[in-house]
Order: structure tokens, then sequence, then C-alpha cells
């Protein structure tokens, strides 16, 4: 064992492997190794390649900086991990593809493996980047296939929206995303729940599958004094660009109040704010009324509502407002006026007309 400081030469190369491992971009321009720099005040270090920093450790590049309470690793195989309060940034370089916001990691561990590396970070994960934030238990990424897991607590938040989860897969050069376990999610005006999910970031698609239930708050009239708004389907596809469209399938019923409507399928644009559902549409209203149609359009601002195809609505009848005049009971003969000789007594009046029952307005939806 080697307790004495490290040549030059060995500080060189565990540079090289820490700063490649931890900065991807460093990893993949070799010629840019002379630029990274390991801080540290002392190591030991062995022949057959393995090595401790049993104090803090640092390191700075063009495009980010690391530190560290400790690490440990063997530099002969690549394999290094910083322990302790192991904080991370990274930032885009001019003209290395497009900007992106600097990024920031932190954890409790982080081991990086081999080059191309596999980066594995465990305890307390939180990855920081313009307005997203990450928290995991754990997370790994492969740097030779691009693909991330995340598992254990695993929280998405992007300013006011929420995602929860146990396990998400995704890659970062295709931007494909796959949560196989049940999420949760809210924001300040919704909240939502299904089985598992699939999408692509790039492409700003989501999809939702399994027993989906979406709660909309103080959606409705300009003034946000409508009832929340309730959907369930099996399956709600989400396209983000270039505007927000939602499409439900299976098994679709929208609830607002009283008010249900229950079909195949069901289009919102959330930026017209109109709802188109197809495919055969029933809809009722408590208590008592109802009405089918091959579609209609509703918009959830306004609540204007046109039902279109062979449309049927059943209501109810109110009875109207006035009733049969009575006719009024014979006088009694003991104490019936003496009818004066000049007039003439005045007929018993006829019963008036009844009238029709007025029907109420069909429901809107």
């Amino acid at each position: 064992m080697n307790r004495s400081r490290p040549r030059a030469s060995g500080i060189v190369a565990l540079g090289a492997i820490l700063i490649l491992s931890l900065f991807p971009q460093g990893a993949r321009a070799d010629a840019r190794i002379g630029k990274f720099t390991v801080i540290f005040a002392e190591g030991v270090f062995h022949r057959n390649g393995d090595f401790v920093i049993p104090g803090a450790v640092r390191g700075v590049s063009n495009d980010g900086d690391f530190r560290a309470d400790r690490a440990f690793g063997n530099y002969q195989r690549q394999d290094v991990t910083l322990v302790g309060h192991v904080v991370l940034h990274q930032h885009a370089v001019p003209g290395h593809g497009p900007a992106q916001p600097p990024m920031t990691l932190t954890s409790d561990q982080l081991r990086v493996l081999g080059h191309p590396s596999v980066y594995t970070a465990t305890g307390s994960v939180v990855v920081v980047q313009g307005t997203r934030q990450l928290h995991c238990d754990y997370l790994q990424l492969n740097d030779t296939t691009h693909d991330g897991l995340l598992r254990g607590h695993v929280m998405a938040q992007e300013n006011d929206r929420v995602v929860h989860t146990s396990e998400v897969h995704y890659n970062t050069l295709t931007g494909d995303l796959l949560v196989p376990s049940a999420l949760t999610g809210f924001s300040s005006d919704s909240d939502f729940k299904a089985d598992r999910a699939v999408g692509n970031n790039k492409a700003g698609t989501f999809t939702m599958v399994g027993h989906i239930v979406v709660h909309r708050f103080n959606y409705g009239k300009a003034n946000n004094s409508s009832e929340p708004l309730t959907l369930w389907c099996d399956k709600l596809d989400i396209a983000n660009r270039p505007q927000s469209v939602y499409t439900a399938t299976g098994h679709v019923k929208v609830a607002q109040g009283d008010r249900t409507l229950v079909g195949p399928v069901l289009r919102l644009n959330d930026t017209t704010h109109v709802a188109d559902m197809t495919g055969g549409v029933h809809g009722e209203e408590k208590p008592d009324r109802t009405f089918d149609a091959a579609e209609i359009l509703y918009n959830t601002q306004t609540e204007d509502f046109k039902a279109l195809g062979g449309v049927k609505a059943t209501f109810p009848f109110r009875r109207g407002a006035f009733a049969p005049t009575p006719t009024p009971s014979p006088a009694r003969r003991s104490s019936a006026p003496t009818a004066s000789p000049n007039v003439p007594p005045s007929p018993t009046p006829p019963p008036g007309p009844v009238p029709h029952a007025t029907a109420s307005a069909p429901p809107s939806m």
C-alpha cells in the first residue's frame, strides 16, 4: 500500500476517469482530457488500480463541476464512486447542440462505471433543470444505450404539475418514456390517476392506460363558477403540440354536477375548450332528463351545447301556473239575500279553460 501522494500521472489518470465519466460530453471528446482538473488533499493508490480519497474531492471542467465528501474505486477498470453530499453541475457548451438549461444533480452516492459509462445515483436523488425537478431513490443512466431507469418514490415536477409513480424508463436520445406502474398527478386545476403510461417527451405525446380518472377544477364558465368536471375512460391520449388535445376512448363518461355524457370517443381541445363526443352519445341530467344523439359539441367554458344527428330527448312535463276557476257553492236559502226587483241575479261563472302543460328546456350538457 502506497500512502504517499500520487504522482502527477496518477492524478491525470484519475481526473480523466472521474471527469470523463461524470460529464458525457467530455467522455465523447477525448481531445478535451487535458482541460479537466480533479482536486483533493490526500489519496491512497495501489498498483492494481484501487484508490481511496478519504477527504473532500472536487472537479472542474469547461462544462461543469462536481464535489463530494470522499471517493473510491479502481481507475484501471474506470470504476469511480463519489460518496456523501454529492453535487454535480453541468451546463451546455456553446456550439455543441441545442442550448439546454443548466442541470444539477444531488445524491448520497454516485457511481460511474466504464467508458462509455453507466451512472448510478442512489439516496435522495434530485435532478433540477430549468423548471423541471426529478426526485427518486435510484437513478441509472447507460451512456451507450441512452436508457435511463428511475425507481422508488419517483416524483417529476414542472411548474405546478406533479406526477408520482414507482418506476420510469426513459431514453435520453429518442425521448421515449414508459411508466409501467400506477401513476397519479395533480396541478393547480386538476388531478388524475391511471394504471400505466407511455409517451415521447420530444414529440410532446403522452398516453395513459387503464382505469383513468381525471378531475378538472374551476373548469367551465369564464368566471370559474362551474362545478368540477370528471372524466372516466380506458385510454387517454394527450398531444401537447401544436395545441393541447385530449382524446379519450373506451367507456368514456364525463360528469359535471347532475349532468353526464357517455359515448365511445371524446376529443377535447384545451385551447378552444370545445369537446366533441362521437359514436353515439347518451346524456342525462338528474332527476329525469335524458337525450341521445350521434354527436355532441360542448364548450366547457361557455357551456354552449349542440346535439347532432337523430337527436331524441325525453324530459318531464310541468303543470301550468293556472288552475281551473272553481264553481261557487250554492248559497243557503236561510242566508240568501233578497233579490232586488230591479236587478237580475248574476249567472254562475263557467269553469275556466285548462291550460296546456309547459315543457321544461332540454338539459344543457
